[in-house]
């Protein structure tokens, strides 16, 4: 049965709220959750996500064009089977819709246009990136309707959340709507899941699906030195782990991997340059060391499994070659404290990182998650960081 762990943060109360009775420490709480539990809140999020895209003052029309090419390959065989499943094909991933682009402009408040566009994106579904079975090892992938520039589209691999139990790559199709309408393709995954699959499978899975990247670079015009990554809560926690790893020697990668230090994958790995991380959990080196919250992940408690604790934390590895990271937190978030990022991203800045934090006031964990200000937020990075223009010195 999976666990949670809930910190109440009081540093922010003011000194006339702390009574020598009450004196400033982080409380620890954990408990249970079934996985119904879990599904339900992730159903939670996923509803709410879906009602602010309608909603949200950044629209993300009705405009996608989705082709299910593990369906259509499987339909033959058996109607009913799942498509996820069954389908062993080697992805071939097309790009012959017609895109189209709406006629209306996206507005924020007060009739400012956005830099955002509404041009429609074509949707390549259930392609298989791994040799996982069943659902993890898929991913869909977003194609833009613009031309791809000279080197290639810049790309990046959306990470779904959902305390590394649940989550399907669906719950993040806005992310990745949005992020192809600006002309970068977004490649959405699926990864194993715990407790079923214990740490660190979940990073191998980003893992194959940058080698994927890679692989089907030409096919897909992809421009595979300019790979990011985006993710929310312990998606978050999975690509800071892998940005403050890259750099590290083979010894230390191979900490959080259950790849062989021989395993020809490692070479095919390309850089990330970017990552956009919301809601992370960065440090697990400071849980009590007989808890057993996070067992369910790391597979057992920090007394018993201290390796794969420090191994598990993106604030022990921290290094001056890390990629430029946006991170992002809700103000009001009581799952995984602000406090957190806010250490992880002060330990970036000190090491000479290009790291900035964007806090979205007066919202929780699951709210931040839906904001439009987090959806800008995500847009403005990877536009920043892949699209600005390149300035040319006079000769």
């Amino acid at each position: 049965m999976p666990y949670y762990t809930l910190r109440l943060d009081f540093s922010h109360l003011p000194p006339a709220m702390k009574t020598r009775a009450m004196p400033y420490r982080p409380y620890d709480f954990a408990g249970s959750f079934s996985f119904g539990m879990l599904v339900a809140i992730l159903a939670l999020v996923v509803s709410a996500n879906a009602a602010a895209s309608k909603g949200a003052e950044i629209a993300v029309q009705d405009d996608t064009a989705t082709r299910d090419t593990a369906t259509q390959d499987t339909a033959k065989k058996n109607a009913t089977e799942e498509t996820a499943t069954d389908n062993q094909a080697e992805p071939k991933p097309r790009r012959d819709a017609a895109p189209e682009e709406s006629e209306k402009p996206n507005e924020v408040a007060g009739g400012i246009p956005k830099a955002i566009s509404a041009k429609r994106v074509t949707v390549e579904q259930n392609q298989r990136f791994s040799e996982q079975k069943g659902k993890a090892g898929l991913c869909d992938v977003y194609l833009p309707a613009s031309d791809p520039p000279e080197n290639g589209y810049p790309v990046v691999i959306v990470i779904h959340g959902g305390g590394w139990a649940a989550g399907d790559k669906w719950s993040i199709a806005t992310y990745s709507r949005l992020l192809a309408q600006e002309g970068i393709v977004a490649v959405a995954i699926n990864y194993r899941l715990a407790p079923t699959h214990k740490f660190p499978a979940q990073v191998d899975d980003v893992r194959s699906a940058m080698v994927w990247v890679c692989q089907n670079a030409q096919q897909l015009k992809l421009n595979s030195k300019q790979v990011g990554l985006n993710s929310y809560s312990a998606s978050g926690h999975l690509s800071a782990i892998l940005a403050s790893r890259a750099d590290e020697t083979m010894e230390v990668r191979s900490a959080a991997s259950n790849w062989s230090v021989t395993d020809a994958r490692w070479r095919q790995l390309p850089k990330i340059r970017a990552v956009c991380a919301g809601g992370p959990p960065c440090d697990f080196r400071s849980l009590p060391i007989d808890n057993s919250a996070m067992a369910y992940f790391l597979g057992g408690s920090r007394r018993e499994k201290p390796e794969a604790y420090i191994a598990a934390s993106p604030a022990a590895h921290v290094s001056g070659d890390d990629p430029v990271t946006q991170l992002f937190h809700g103000e009001g978030d009581a799952l995984v404290p602000l406090a957190g990022t806010r250490d992880f991203h002060k330990s970036q800045i000190n090491a000479g990182v290009d790291s900035r934090l964007a806090v979205i006031p007066k919202q929780g964990h699951m709210l931040t998650f839906i904001s439009p200000t987090t959806y800008q937020t995500v847009v403005n990075f990877f536009r920043e960081v892949f699209l600005k223009p390149v300035i040319v010195s006079p000769r």
